[in-house]
């Protein structure tokens, strides 16, 4: 499996510089097992999954 990040993903760990352990915590537990841990989900984002972090970050993954 091959695992990429967006450039705006990079810039933001940048800016929420205090979560960082709690983002690679939750990165790791989506590599593992990707559709166990988030959500679908609908409309024009379908085919995508979710994983929130914090009040104020969610992860969107395919």
């Amino acid at each position: 499996m091959e695992i990429l990040f967006s450039d705006a993903f990079m810039k933001s760990l940048k800016k929420h510089n205090s979560i960082i352990k709690t983002i690679k915590k939750k990165v790791d537990m989506i590599v593992e097992n990707p559709i166990a841990l988030g959500e679908p989900l609908k409309g024009n984002f379908r085919g995508y999954y979710s994983c929130p972090v914090r009040r104020n970050f969610l992860i969107v993954y395919l």
